[in-house]
């Protein structure tokens, strides 16, 4: 299938999920990131805020676990720039002052927060609406991720979220298409 019929099929798949189905499903998620990742080698893990309204897989989970058990450790949360396709990244804060964008999507307010490098960044959690059993994504079709992950170090772990099994394949791939390293979903992790 092709990436606008996969974002129309898992896009009502994820409506079709209760509120209570989402939150167990993201906590197995978190549950299967702790225990495949070894955070504590990490300096910086880099997550988006869920958009609750599109069931999303909720990252904040994992974003607080990062804040109470691994202090050493940045959680680094992504900025839209719709005029350019390309993001901006702050270092998450509690007391943070965050804004809706265009899209209603929690961000970082640019004029009060810590933008973070790039560089510094150890480990991508991706959004995605579907994967494929070769690792690659089908994301919201703006292309803001795979313009990221190309700035991004060539060693940073790339793990998506899903709260469903991977196709078999996406039939439209193109040459920006960046495959993830790992996808965790509710039942497990799948690496490539």
């Amino acid at each position: 299938m092709t990436k606008r019929e996969l974002r129309t099929i898992f896009a009502e798949r994820r409506r079709s999920l209760t509120a209570a189905e989402v939150a167990v499903q993201s906590q197995a998620i978190a549950r299967h990131f702790f225990s495949f990742f070894a955070i504590e080698n990490l300096k910086a893990v880099h997550t988006y805020l869920p958009l609750r309204r599109q069931n999303e897989v909720d990252t904040f989970p994992i974003i607080y676990t990062i804040q109470e058990k691994y202090l050493q450790n940045q959680v680094v949360i992504p900025r839209a720039l719709p005029e350019t396709g390309e993001m901006e990244h702050y270092q998450w804060l509690p007391d943070m002052k965050l804004q809706l964008n265009q899209w209603s999507i929690l961000e970082p307010d640019p004029t009060c927060n810590l933008q973070y490098a790039v560089s510094g960044i150890d480990l991508v959690i991706i959004p995605l609406l579907a994967f494929d059993r070769n690792g690659y994504r089908v994301g919201y079709g703006k292309g803001f991720y795979d313009r990221f992950l190309a700035k991004c170090r060539p060693n940073v772990i790339k793990v998506g979220l899903s709260m469903f099994d991977p196709i078999l394949k996406i039939d439209d791939l193109n040459a920006f298409d960046i495959r993830m390293d790992f996808c965790i979903t509710p039942t497990q992790v799948w690496q490539w």
